[in-house]
C-alpha cells in the first residue's frame, strides 16, 4: 500500500500538525492570517522567525521510507528577499525566538544549525537538491530530520502578500 506523506510544521513545545503553506512571520506559528507580520528594514536585513517543517506519514509505507531530498524551483519571486535553509538540519527541534521586528538568526541560536543556504539554489535533478536524513520503516510518524527555514526581507522587499511559491519533497518509497 503506498504511504500518505505530508508536510508537518512545529511550533511551540515541538507539536507538529499538518500544512500545506508555510507562512514566515513574526511568531512561532504557522496561523494563515494578517498578525506578526514581517517588517522591512529602513536599512539592512530583518528576519523572519525561523519556521521548522519535516516529512511524515499518517499512512504507513509498505516497507520503508528513505533517501529524502528538497528542493525549489530556483527562482524566489520575492523582491529583495531571501529563504534561507539550514545546512545541518538536525534531530533536535528548537523553539523558533525573535523580537517584534526581526527573528533571532537561527544560525547560532538553532541548536546545532552552523551554517546556512540560500534555498533556491537546490533545484531538481540528481546533484542539485538538498539532501535531508532520516527514513520511516513500515510505520506512521516523522519520517525526515527537523528542516529549519528562514526569510531574510530587505529594504527593497515588496510590501504585502506574496505569490506562492512551491516547495518539493522527493523519497525513496518502498
Amino acid at each position: 500500500m503506498a504511504a500518505t506523506v505530508e508536510t508537518y510544521s512545529y511550533h511551540g513545545a515541538e507539536s507538529g500538525a499538518q500544512i500545506s503553506n508555510i507562512r514566515y512571520n513574526l511568531a512561532d506559528d504557522n496561523d494563515q492570517d494578517e498578525t506578526n507580520k514581517c517588517v522591512r528594514p529602513a536599512v539592512g536585513t530583518n528576519l523572519s522567525w525561523w519556521t521548522v517543517i519535516a516529512l511524515y506519514a499518517t499512512v504507513a509505507p509498505g516497507t520503508g521510507i528513505n533517501n529524502i531530498y528538497l528542493y525549489t524551483d530556483g527562482a524566489l519571486a520575492w523582491a529583495d528577499c531571501t529563504v534561507y535553509i539550514a545546512n545541518d538540519a538536525g534531530l533536535s527541534y528548537d523553539q523558533a525566538t525573535g523580537s517584534t521586528t526581526s527573528g533571532d538568526d537561527m544560525n547560532g541560536n538553532y541548536s546545532g544549525v552552523t551554517g546556512k543556504t540560500d534555498f533556491y539554489t537546490y533545484v531538481t535533478g540528481e546533484g542539485n537538491m538538498k539532501s535531508i536524513g532520516g527514513s520511516i520503516g513500515a510505520a506512521t510518524g516523522k519520517i525526515s530530520d527537523y528542516v529549519p527555514l528562514q526569510l531574510a526581507i530587505g529594504t527593497s522587499a515588496v510590501l504585502g502578500q506574496q505569490a506562492s511559491e512551491t516547495y518539493t519533497w522527493q523519497y525513496d518509497e518502498t
